[in-house]
């Protein structure tokens, strides 16, 4: 008898970086995009969740090109390796679905297409949660992975430091970096509004000019 096959490698995050995605999905009526930080000991542990600049809208994400620019000189200067911060791209969904949409893939495929590993994460409101290694180097393949907290460093970390300060720090972030937008459906729709609105916004309404310039190995 074969056995089922189940995926060995799973996207953790620390309880800090969970929260803080949820904190993000759940502030505002729109879409949150951010990068995930990933431990120098495991690409595929994050430690925390970078939001940057972004314009959104309950469908789409757009980061602001120089937000980009910032956030790749910031980390250099700091030491950490591109491939530590812009390998997993997380956003969340306002509803309870979690399936990429079409624009999702689009984007995800062009952005993150010349890399050799990268991941897509989403959560949506209802605290599903999805996430994809794609990875593009030799035949190249892809994997859904099981999402899992870390909830044993939870006690550990807090004794440093408050969740009253970490929610204040979460809401300051959010406030800064994401602008919401309205959706304009004659700028934004080649044809009549459909029921299906992300299968017919165009994908490069979500590209950010010169990405992959920085994040080339």
């Amino acid at each position: 008898m074969i056995e089922s096959y189940r995926p060995i490698r799973k996207l953790r995050l620390a309880p800090y970086a969970w929260l803080k995605w949820q904190f993000m999905c759940h502030r505002g009526a729109t879409e949150v995009a951010g990068f995930g930080l990933s431990a120098a000991h495991d690409p595929l542990y994050l430690e925390d969740i970078l939001v940057i600049g972004q314009h959104a809208s309950p469908a789409t994400v757009a980061f602001d090109d120089v937000a980009v620019a910032d956030l790749f000189d910031q980390m250099v200067d700091q030491g950490v390796p591109p491939n530590r911060f812009s390998r997993v791209w997380l956003h969340s969904h306002p509803g309870s679905s979690v399936t990429p949409s079409a624009v999702d893939e689009a984007t995800f495929a062009r952005v993150f297409g010349a890399c050799d590993w990268a991941v897509m994460g989403i959560l949506s409101r209802a605290g599903n949660t999805y996430a994809r290694l794609q990875t593009n180097v030799g035949p190249g393949c892809s994997q859904e992975l099981p999402v899992v907290v870390d909830w044993q460093a939870w006690p550990q970390h807090l004794i440093h430091s408050s969740f009253d300060s970490h929610a204040m720090t979460w809401l300051q972030e959010y406030e800064q970096h994401v602008k919401p937008i309205t959706i304009s459906y004659p700028e934004l729709l080649d044809e009549e509004p459909t029921e299906d609105l992300t299968d017919t916004l165009r994908p490069d309404l979500l590209t950010w000019s010169d990405f992959l310039e920085y994040s080339s190995p």
